[in-house]
């Protein structure tokens, strides 16, 4: 028998919130009314299914019956949304109001010298935006029947509080009004939110939130399991095949059939920050001799007689590769680096008065302003620089750089404050697409030049590397969802075989020898190159990657060997 409750609470969320305010004062427990009432409706919609009866704030349905003037009242919606900003000060309510009334959660009574002042409690409020990068089916996968709207939040003065400024987006105010047994929520933080919407205020009174390790997220169904050791090694052989088609699709549509640049793309957004302490974070990618978008041809704006005058101007067309890994992650962001980018725009987030509204009287609050690398844990960044010319890269510039520059290295981001400064962590994979050798903007951990497989002339190799996302040839859908859940697998838990570690031990031992014999003669030295310990390092966690790229349980002889073979055939096209 399916229970009525989730659908008593869906069509009259306040009456059973006074209902449970009710049965609270009546049992006069000393437990405060936001846990009762928290656990409550945790408990209600604990099950998925349950959750997913309960309409998405940025829904186009909801946005039509929000429009409707007839509706009023404050309504049981969801949001999954990214926490901005967590510096706004408390904000009192009135736990109780006159007539034996519920206070807080959208319910209001003007304050007045009779109030009870130990009725008095504050919730906390928080700015939470659409998860920034969010690729369109993920988001899809998350509503499954309701769409997404596309429409920009329709407060415009708080733009600024998003990372993607250019991109489609709702923000709204959180107030949450219990502390919930999970951790506080940090800026960046994914998370669930059920609560009631009030639409005037802009306002969402949070009943309880679910983290993104606690919420549900299909599209990461992983791993490809293989608890039992009879299948173990079909599944295993599967995996390998997957993997390998799904390398050559991405070489194929978006790397000019280069097999060993997209196995490093895909080692690539596969990593993630495995430890803070010794430092293991995602491994950074440079993709050399990446030529820059083609040229276009477009009209002169001139008042000549000459209408057939034209003049080539560099388009602005999104590498491939971004379109192809937008099918495949379902948080990625671009970031065209250029001058104006680097001189105008801010990187890292600032404390810094709020817009003043009109006939304001008092000095506006400081507030969090968003900068571009906000970003949620596990986004993936692909970097161009095509778009920086020459010029001079101001103070701004050189800050942003440094700022890019140690999300790659260290994971971690500056947030400015009137005055101090403080470092976040971060959890961002970022992959640089250049056309000289290394990229002259910032250094990543790994630099392969881009080999196209087939001889090309420059503009046949610019069109294939810049395809619109119409032109890519797309594979069935239940392709692409086997690989979502081959490339989503957590990061961590892959050891090594005894055999295995027993060879690389073996082999460092080796190198380490030739290379003392071969310091004998200075010009040898010179001209030779051996694996120090943090090539190992590197190389271990590379290693490590390729293995989870298959989801095998360890790394094997075998896996050593493929990874070696790997990074041989870079180290080559490098000389």
């Amino acid at each position: 028998m399916v229970s009525s409750v989730p659908f008593d609470v869906l069509n009259n969320p306040q009456a059973a919130i006074q209902e449970l305010f009710n049965q609270h004062l009546q049992s006069q427990s000393s437990i405060e009314f936001h846990s009762v009432l928290s656990n409550h409706f945790r408990e209600i919609f604990n099950q998925e299914e349950r959750l997913e009866l309960i309409p998405h704030l940025h829904s186009t349905h909801f946005a039509r019956s929000s429009s409707d003037s007839s509706s009023t009242s404050p309504r049981l919606v969801q949001f999954r949304g990214m926490v901005q900003d967590t510096s706004a000060s408390p904000e009192l309510y009135l736990s109780q109001l006159r007539e034996g009334k519920y206070g807080g959660w959208g319910a209001h009574e003007s304050m007045d010298e009779h109030i009870d002042y130990s009725n008095l409690r504050e919730c906390t409020r928080y700015w939470v935006v659409s998860v920034p990068g969010e690729t369109e089916w993920a988001g899809q996968t998350r509503t499954d029947t309701v769409t997404a709207s596309t429409s920009k939040n329709s407060n415009r003065s708080a733009d600024h509080k998003f990372p993607l400024s250019s991109t489609a987006h709702t923000g709204v105010h959180t107030n949450i009004y219990s502390v919930q047994s999970d951790p506080d929520l940090k800026s960046t933080d994914i998370a669930t939110f059920v609560g009631l919407f009030e639409a005037e205020r802009d306002t969402l009174h949070v009943l309880f939130h679910l983290h993104e390790n606690m919420a549900h997220k299909p599209y990461r169904m992983y791993p490809l399991t293989m608890a039992d050791t009879h299948e173990s090694t079909s599944l295993e052989k599967g995996n390998r095949a997957l993997q390998r088609e799904l390398v050559k699709w991405i070489a194929d549509e978006s790397l000019a059939g280069d097999m060993d640049a997209a196995e490093w793309v895909l080692l690539s957004i596969i990593s993630r920050v495995q430890s803070r302490h010794p430092p293991i974070i995602p491994a950074s990618l440079t993709l050399a001799r990446f030529p820059p978008p083609p040229a276009k041809v477009v009209p002169t704006a001139s008042t000549s007689a000459t209408p057939d005058m034209h003049r080539l101007a560099t388009s602005t067309s999104t590498p491939a590769l971004y379109h192809v890994l937008s099918l495949l992650l379902p948080i990625l962001a671009h970031v065209p680096l250029s001058l104006p980018l680097l001189n105008d725009e801010v990187f890292f987030p600032e404390s810094k008065p709020r817009p003043r509204s009109e006939g304001a009287d008092e000095d506006p609050e400081d507030e969090l302003y968003s900068g571009l690398l906000q970003l949620a844990p596990s986004t993936v960044c692909l970097i161009t620089d095509s778009s920086v010319t020459e010029g001079q890269i101001n103070d701004r510039g050189v800050r942003n750089l440094r700022a890019l520059q140690e999300v790659i290295r260290n994971q971690t981001l500056e947030y400015v404050f009137p005055y101090s400064v403080f470092r976040f962590e971060t959890d961002i994979g970022c992959i640089v697409c250049t056309e000289g050798k290394r990229s002259a903007l910032v250094e990543t951990h790994t630099t392969i030049p881009l080999r196209p497989t087939d001889s090309l002339s420059t503009s046949e190799l610019q069109q294939r590397l810049y395809k619109s996302p119409d032109e890519l040839n797309l594979p069935p859908i239940e392709k692409l969802e086997a690989w979502r859940k081959l490339i989503g697998v957590p990061v961590g838990g892959i050891g090594v075989s005894d055999a295995a570690a027993e060879l690389i031990q073996e082999e460092f031992v080796q190198e380490r020898q030739t290379e003392a014999q071969r310091s004998k003669s200075s010009v040898e030295r010179k001209t030779q190159t051996t694996m120090t310990p943090d090539d190992l390092i590197h190389r271990m966690l590379m290693t490590k990657l390729l293995a989870l790229s298959t989801h095998e349980p360890e790394v094997s002889i075998d896996i050593w060997k493929r990874m070696k073979d790997l990074e041989s055939r870079r180290l080559a096209r490098m000389a």
